[in-house]
């Protein structure tokens, strides 16, 4: 029968009767629950059926050596805990049992209050595999592929206005930091909405120079500008029936700001440079890290442009906001960026350094910082706290300060390249490595040094 007191199990598995009799008295005024068997078969066929938190066994044993089943064991289950115990101590058995697994390593005649403190250790280790189980199988059944994965009560509302909201037509605006996760919800919506099987078109205008902006939304006629040797259709058109998501939406110049607000009144546009009308149905959703009613008041931003687009606004908080969301996000990031089965496990003062931290880049910084302490564990099966590295303090401001005959670009190559020696710093100097933590080629890596 399966262990229902929600107690640590202790399996103890040894051939000498009086040994079990003394393990199950001792353990159990620890309040442990504690089972015994004679030999390695019943053990393998108990813990098969069975959650048990550590096995305590005897390395000589009849029928089947406690070596052998202590590999049986790792072989299904790597984080199991499994004390050895012997009469017949060696180095080499000692190395052997380590080499295979063991948490540890204890010589009969043993003194009771040795074991307790290796059970102890053990226990300890065991609370941090459970733990790090529990959100893995919470992840596993509501996986946060997008930020709305979250005990948050801000985010939590949120969710629950989701599915009303992306069945309407409205036009959405979504604010919040930078790395908050302003595109992931708008893809949500998209996928909740009506339009889920047509293009969600994503267009950043933060990456695009301002003079690229407009023929890049509305697309451009042959001839247009010098270098349009063909017509090009642009984001809006390709996103016709579908989904169209500008973000970064504030730094949008006035003349895409009335071509944007002529779409959205008449539903019909004009490729740069040309003179017909292109009629689409495209719902869109915008996004900003800036207010827009401030820079409305300001003259920044149109003001019949902002009440077309802000029909419906959501405001994602910042991830130092939601610190309970800081642990199961980095299991998922993990999970994600890990290349084996068993998936690495955190220990609390990783947990620690994670709730400590301001979090400035959000949700982004948090998956970037995992996905560098992921490569820098390797097949490590805990990771480690070092490999965690994000700026503690902020960057010095003569960091960012153009020096003396210094061009923007000759700035941003310095700073790019130190960043770039930082990361090789902590990758041993491993180019290859410091290219996949920073989604970069190693040509480019090569090319800053």
């Amino acid at each position: 029968m399966a262990n229902q007191r929600n107690k640590p199990l202790i399996l103890v598995v040894d051939d000498e009767e009086n040994i079990r009799l003394l393990l199950d008295k001792v353990l159990r005024e620890e309040d442990l629950d504690v089972v015994t068997v004679d030999n390695g078969y019943k053990a393998l066929n108990y813990i098969a059926n069975h959650r048990v938190a550590i096995t305590i066994m005897d390395i000589r044993m009849p029928k089947i050596d406690g070596l052998e089943v202590l590999r049986r064991i790792k072989a299904q289950d790597l984080d199991a805990i499994i004390i050895m115990l012997t009469a017949f101590a060696t180095i080499k058995t000692a190395v052997e049992a380590m080499r295979h697994g063991a948490f540890d390593y204890l010589t009969k005649p043993f003194e009771i209050d040795e074991l307790r403190v290796s059970v102890n250790r053990a226990l300890k280790v065991w609370n941090l595999v459970e733990e790090n189980r529990s959100l893995r199988a919470l992840i596993k059944r509501n996986p946060p592929n997008n930020i709305l994965c979250s005990n948050n009560p801000k985010m939590r509302k949120i969710e629950t206005m989701l599915k009303k909201i992306a069945k309407s037509e409205h036009t959405i605006m979504i604010y919040g930091e930078t790395g908050t996760g302003k595109s992931l919800l708008a893809k949500a919506i998209h996928e909740y909405s009506n339009r889920k099987n047509a293009p969600f078109i994503w267009l950043n205008c933060a990456a695009l120079p301002e003079h690229l902006i407009e023929s890049e939304l509305f697309g451009y006629e042959k001839g247009a500008f010098t270098g349009a040797t063909q017509q090009k259709k642009g984001q809006m058109e390709m996103a016709d029936k579908g989904t169209l998501f500008l973000d970064e939406l504030s730094i949008l110049s006035p003349s895409a700001q009335g071509k944007l607000l002529l779409a959205l009144q008449e539903g019909e546009f004009q490729r740069v440079g040309g003179n017909r009308p292109i009629q689409v149905d495209v719902r869109i959703i915008a996004a900003s890290n800036q207010p827009l009613k401030s820079m409305v008041e300001r003259g920044e931003f149109r003001a019949d442009l902002f009440y077309r687009l802000n029909v419906i606004n959501l405001e994602l908080p910042p991830l130092r906001e939601r610190p309970e969301d800081i642990i199961p996000l980095t299991h998922y990031f993990i999970s994600r960026y890990s290349n084996t089965e068993n998936v690495p496990l955190l220990n609390p003062e990783i947990a620690r350094k994670l709730l400590s931290y301001h979090w400035p880049g959000n949700i982004r910084e948090l998956e970037n910082v995992v996905k560098q302490a992921v490569v820098l564990n390797g097949n490590e099966r805990w990771m480690s706290p070092e490999h965690f590295v994000f700026c503690e303090e902020p960057t010095k401001l003569e960091e960012c300060t153009l020096r003396p005959n210094e061009t923007l670009k000759d700035a941003l190559t310095r700073i790019q390249r130190k960043i770039i020696r930082t990361i090789l710093n902590d990758c041993d100097n491993q180019v290859t490595k410091a290219a996949e933590i920073l989604g970069v080629s190693v040509r480019t890596i090569y090319r800053y040094l």
